[in-house]
Protein backbone atom coordinates (compact mmCIF):
# COMPACT_ATOMS: atom_id res chain seq x y z
CA UNK A 1 0.00 0.00 0.00
CA UNK A 2 2.70 2.45 0.78
CA UNK A 3 4.48 2.01 -2.25
CA UNK A 4 1.40 2.34 -4.49
CA UNK A 5 1.01 5.72 -3.00
CA UNK A 6 4.92 6.51 -2.98
CA UNK A 7 4.09 6.20 -7.04
CA UNK A 8 0.75 7.47 -7.30
CA UNK A 9 3.09 10.87 -5.89
CA UNK A 10 6.04 10.18 -8.10
CA UNK A 11 4.03 10.26 -10.70
CA UNK A 12 1.71 12.92 -9.91
CA UNK A 13 5.03 15.37 -9.16
CA UNK A 14 6.52 14.01 -12.48
CA UNK A 15 3.23 15.43 -14.72
CA UNK A 16 3.02 18.78 -12.54
CA UNK A 17 6.43 19.09 -13.19
CA UNK A 18 6.41 18.15 -16.88
CA UNK A 19 3.32 20.77 -17.26
CA UNK A 20 5.80 23.52 -15.44
CA UNK A 21 8.03 22.87 -18.20
CA UNK A 22 5.75 22.74 -21.41
CA UNK A 23 4.87 25.97 -19.98
CA UNK A 24 8.57 27.25 -19.53
CA UNK A 25 9.24 26.09 -23.02
CA UNK A 26 6.30 28.26 -24.70
CA UNK A 27 7.14 31.09 -22.43
CA UNK A 28 7.14 34.55 -24.20
CA UNK A 29 8.63 35.23 -26.97
CA UNK A 30 11.08 38.47 -27.21
CA UNK A 31 12.73 40.34 -30.16
CA UNK A 32 14.77 43.23 -30.11
CA UNK A 33 17.10 44.83 -32.82
CA UNK A 34 19.36 47.34 -33.23
CA UNK A 35 21.49 50.00 -35.25
CA UNK A 36 24.68 48.30 -35.27
CA UNK A 37 26.47 51.95 -36.43
CA UNK A 38 25.18 53.77 -33.15
CA UNK A 39 27.49 53.21 -30.20
CA UNK A 40 24.95 52.64 -27.30
CA UNK A 41 28.51 53.55 -24.91
CA UNK A 42 27.24 57.35 -25.55
CA UNK A 43 24.23 57.35 -24.00
CA UNK A 44 24.16 58.19 -20.66
CA UNK A 45 20.35 59.68 -20.09
CA UNK A 46 16.55 58.81 -20.56
CA UNK A 47 13.10 59.95 -20.65
CA UNK A 48 10.09 58.35 -21.08
CA UNK A 49 7.63 59.96 -23.83
CA UNK A 50 4.96 57.83 -23.68
CA UNK A 51 4.01 56.39 -19.98
CA UNK A 52 0.64 55.22 -21.02
CA UNK A 53 1.53 52.68 -23.48
CA UNK A 54 -1.28 50.03 -21.72
CA UNK A 55 -4.73 51.10 -20.41
CA UNK A 56 -4.15 49.89 -16.97
CA UNK A 57 -2.42 52.55 -14.57
CA UNK A 58 -0.85 50.38 -12.57
CA UNK A 59 0.52 47.78 -15.64
CA UNK A 60 1.89 51.48 -17.19
CA UNK A 61 4.10 51.69 -13.47
CA UNK A 62 5.08 48.19 -14.15
CA UNK A 63 6.40 48.58 -17.64
CA UNK A 64 7.91 51.67 -16.84
CA UNK A 65 9.94 50.47 -13.48
CA UNK A 66 10.78 47.44 -15.24
CA UNK A 67 12.75 49.57 -17.87
CA UNK A 68 14.04 51.71 -15.54
CA UNK A 69 15.32 48.79 -13.35
CA UNK A 70 17.43 47.71 -17.06
CA UNK A 71 18.81 51.41 -17.41
CA UNK A 72 20.16 51.28 -13.68
CA UNK A 73 21.76 48.50 -14.68
CA UNK A 74 23.47 49.39 -17.08
CA UNK A 75 24.73 52.99 -15.85
CA UNK A 76 22.10 55.36 -17.21
CA UNK A 77 20.22 57.89 -15.93
CA UNK A 78 16.44 58.77 -16.16
CA UNK A 79 16.25 62.92 -16.72
CA UNK A 80 13.26 64.71 -17.50
CA UNK A 81 14.41 66.53 -20.24
CA UNK A 82 17.48 66.67 -23.00
CA UNK A 83 17.69 63.24 -22.66
CA UNK A 84 19.63 61.27 -25.25
CA UNK A 85 17.31 57.92 -25.45
CA UNK A 86 13.37 58.72 -25.20
CA UNK A 87 11.50 55.72 -24.37
CA UNK A 88 8.09 55.14 -25.79
CA UNK A 89 5.96 52.48 -26.28
CA UNK A 90 2.82 50.54 -26.60
CA UNK A 91 1.02 47.65 -25.23
CA UNK A 92 -1.85 45.90 -27.42
CA UNK A 93 -4.34 44.77 -25.17
CA UNK A 94 -7.07 45.09 -27.62
CA UNK A 95 -6.71 44.27 -31.60
CA UNK A 96 -6.19 47.01 -34.45
CA UNK A 97 -2.67 48.22 -33.14
CA UNK A 98 -0.33 48.88 -36.32
CA UNK A 99 2.93 50.02 -35.50
CA UNK A 100 5.88 51.30 -38.40
CA UNK A 101 8.34 48.88 -39.35
CA UNK A 102 11.74 50.23 -38.53
CA UNK A 103 14.46 48.48 -40.79
CA UNK A 104 17.81 48.78 -39.37
CA UNK A 105 20.12 48.63 -41.98
CA UNK A 106 23.67 50.20 -43.76
CA UNK A 107 22.93 51.82 -47.02
CA UNK A 108 24.87 51.63 -50.29
CA UNK A 109 24.93 55.81 -50.07
CA UNK A 110 28.69 56.15 -48.61
CA UNK A 111 27.58 60.04 -47.07
CA UNK A 112 24.44 58.12 -45.02
CA UNK A 113 24.85 54.99 -43.02
CA UNK A 114 22.28 53.68 -40.85
CA UNK A 115 18.53 53.32 -40.45
CA UNK A 116 16.60 55.01 -43.04
CA UNK A 117 13.16 54.30 -44.15
CA UNK A 118 12.14 53.60 -47.79
CA UNK A 119 9.94 55.35 -49.78
CA UNK A 120 6.60 54.07 -48.47
CA UNK A 121 6.13 53.03 -44.23
CA UNK A 122 5.09 49.85 -43.71
CA UNK A 123 3.12 49.01 -41.26
CA UNK A 124 2.91 45.85 -39.19
CA UNK A 125 -0.13 44.46 -36.95
CA UNK A 126 0.67 44.44 -33.08
CA UNK A 127 -0.71 41.43 -31.53
CA UNK A 128 -3.09 41.90 -28.84
CA UNK A 129 -1.31 41.04 -25.72
CA UNK A 130 2.31 42.22 -27.32
CA UNK A 131 4.84 44.93 -25.78
CA UNK A 132 6.78 47.32 -28.01
CA UNK A 133 9.28 49.57 -26.70
CA UNK A 134 11.56 52.23 -28.94
CA UNK A 135 14.23 53.09 -27.99
CA UNK A 136 14.81 57.04 -29.63
CA UNK A 137 17.88 58.51 -29.77
CA UNK A 138 17.28 62.52 -29.20
CA UNK A 139 19.39 64.70 -31.07
CA UNK A 140 18.85 62.43 -34.70
CA UNK A 141 15.28 61.64 -33.51
CA UNK A 142 15.32 57.87 -34.96
CA UNK A 143 14.52 54.76 -33.87
CA UNK A 144 17.85 53.09 -32.32
CA UNK A 145 15.89 50.06 -30.61
CA UNK A 146 13.25 48.04 -30.97
CA UNK A 147 11.98 45.54 -28.62
CA UNK A 148 9.13 43.53 -28.31
CA UNK A 149 7.54 40.92 -26.04
CA UNK A 150 4.39 38.95 -27.39
CA UNK A 151 2.01 36.70 -24.88
CA UNK A 152 2.73 39.47 -21.93
CA UNK A 153 -0.79 41.80 -21.74
CA UNK A 154 -3.33 38.74 -22.97
CA UNK A 155 -5.79 38.79 -19.99
CA UNK A 156 -8.88 40.65 -21.00
CA UNK A 157 -9.20 43.94 -18.86
CA UNK A 158 -12.32 43.02 -15.34
CA UNK A 159 -13.10 46.05 -13.04
CA UNK A 160 -10.19 45.09 -10.24
CA UNK A 161 -6.88 46.81 -12.39
CA UNK A 162 -4.82 45.57 -9.06
CA UNK A 163 -5.46 42.07 -9.88
CA UNK A 164 -5.16 42.42 -14.08
CA UNK A 165 -1.77 44.47 -12.91
CA UNK A 166 -0.78 41.38 -10.77
CA UNK A 167 -1.49 38.67 -12.92
CA UNK A 168 1.05 40.11 -15.36
CA UNK A 169 3.80 41.66 -13.87
CA UNK A 170 5.75 38.94 -13.60
CA UNK A 171 5.49 38.80 -17.19
CA UNK A 172 6.37 42.38 -17.82
CA UNK A 173 9.37 42.04 -15.89
CA UNK A 174 10.98 38.98 -17.16
CA UNK A 175 9.76 40.14 -21.03
CA UNK A 176 11.57 43.41 -20.19
CA UNK A 177 14.42 41.88 -18.92
CA UNK A 178 14.74 39.84 -21.96
CA UNK A 179 13.92 42.19 -24.32
CA UNK A 180 17.33 44.40 -22.74
CA UNK A 181 19.66 40.96 -22.81
CA UNK A 182 20.01 42.10 -26.26
CA UNK A 183 20.71 45.99 -25.44
CA UNK A 184 24.18 46.35 -27.13
CA UNK A 185 25.50 47.61 -23.36
CA UNK A 186 25.80 44.85 -20.78
CA UNK A 187 24.09 45.34 -17.26
CA UNK A 188 26.88 45.92 -14.73
CA UNK A 189 25.42 42.52 -12.85
CA UNK A 190 26.00 40.08 -15.75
Amino acid sequence: MRLTVTIARVALLTIVFGVVLSGAAQAQKTTARFDQTVNFQNYKTYTFVNTTGARNPIVNDTIVNAVVREFTARGLTRVESNADLRVSYVAATGPELQVASVPFYTTVNPVYSGMIGGSASTMWDVQTGTLVIDLWDNKTDRVVFRGSAKDMLERAPSADMIADAKSVSKKINNGIAKIFKKYPVKSAKG
